[in-house]
Formats: structure tokens, sequence, C-alpha cells
């Protein structure tokens, strides 16, 4: 049996980034696997169904098991890979950390990168061009999203507690891009207290090494 996780999914996706920064925090020898039984690995195929029902990513294997969906994931390397130190102390940080964990992967991603960032990243307009109608139709969302997180932030270092944690993890790729991106959809350095804290994610050793210009990752 494998002792490496090996994880499915192009290394630029915000949610592979994450399992990818919960290994390096944890010291956790991980491989990004293109091949599955001996094939290349492809999106939407019948062997990708078969790891995901519906066809997402990232998908995770250790051991001769898979397991999928980000938070199931990442919380399983914290928990085999002990001791557990992403998930806070006691049960209602644990709690509170999965609660943010969830709004970050259900709302601030669908709403800073899928239905805003992706536009300009990958443009479905006429020629490859970016549909700036639908760039600035979905802005004050983006904003209100990157707002509440500013507010759930406040003065702290980190978005839950005083240490890093799960949901930092799930945060930190995102954040990442958009302070990063042209100024035309740069929405972090809005808020002073949350450029802070993606810089000071970028330069942790695990920011250092996952959280690198998408550029460098396709």
């Amino acid at each position: 049996m494998s002792q490496i996780v090996q994880i499915y999914g192009a290394p630029f996706s915000v949610f592979v980034r994450t399992v990818a920064l919960v290994c390096e925090e944890k010291g956790i020898v991980y491989q990004h696997q293109k091949n599955i039984n001996k094939q290349p690995f492809e999106m939407h195929s019948e062997a990708h169904f078969k790891l995901h029902p519906f066809g997402k990513v990232p998908i995770v294997r250790h051991r001769n098991n898979t397991l999928c969906e980000t938070a199931s994931v990442i919380r399983y390397l914290d928990r085999t890979f002990g001791p557990e130190t992403l998930q806070g102390g006691n049960g209602w940080e644990r709690a509170h950390i999965d609660q943010w964990c969830s709004l970050i992967s259900h709302y601030v991603d669908f709403y800073v990168v899928r239905q805003f960032m992706l536009e300009l990243v990958f443009p479905k307009g006429n020629n490859g061009e970016p549909r700036l109608d639908v760039i600035t139709a979905n802005r004050p969302s983006a904003e209100n999203a990157l707002k509440i997180i500013a507010q759930q932030l406040g003065d702290k270092n980190y978005l839950v507690g005083d240490t890093f944690s799960l949901a930092d993890a799930m945060l930190a790729p995102m954040l990442a891009y958009n302070k990063d991106a042209p100024a035309s959809i740069n929405l972090v350095r809005d808020h002073p207290q949350l450029l802070e804290y993606a810089n000071r994610l970028q330069s942790r050793a695990s920011g250092k090494t996952v959280l690198k210009p998408m550029s460098e990752s396709m």
C-alpha cells in the first residue's frame, strides 16, 4: 500500500491547492498524479466519474483508498497524519472551522472565483475575449463575499482562532489568485487587513511552495 498521498486534479485548481497546502503544513509526502491504473487521468472520463460521482476535483488516493470533496479530504489528512493540529482545540473551534470551510467552498469560491475571476482567466466571449458585462454584473457579489471575509478576519492573524487552520488552507488559494490578479478584478487590495493576511499566508513555507502564480502550474 502506498503511503504517498496521490492528488488528482490540475495543480492550479484552488481546491487542489488547498489539499497541497495541508500536506505541506503536515509534512505529508504527496504527488500530483496524472495517471490512474497506468492510464492518463482525464477530466469527465469514465475513470474520473468512478472516483468522483459528479466529475469534480480534487480526488485523493492513499493506502489504496479513494476520497473526494475538499473538506472531507483535508479533515482526513489532518486526522490521519496526526496529531490533529489544523482543526481547533475544542468542539466549538472545530465546528467554527468546519462552518467557515463550508462558507468558503460554497460561497466565496462561487462569487469570487467561479462567477468573477474565471471570466478574465478563462474568457468565454467572442474571439476568446472576456465578457466585461459579466465581470461588471458579478463584481458586487464578489466584493460582498470578500467584505464578509474581512469582517470575520478583523484584526486576527488567522480566520478562526490564533493559529493556521483548515479554514485558512481553504481560503488561501482564492485570496492569492485575486491579490495577484490584474487591477480590474483585484478586490483583496481594497481591504488592508485582508491584503496583509493574504501576504502572511503566502509567506508561510507551505504558501511559498504551493501558492505560486497560475502560469507556473499549468
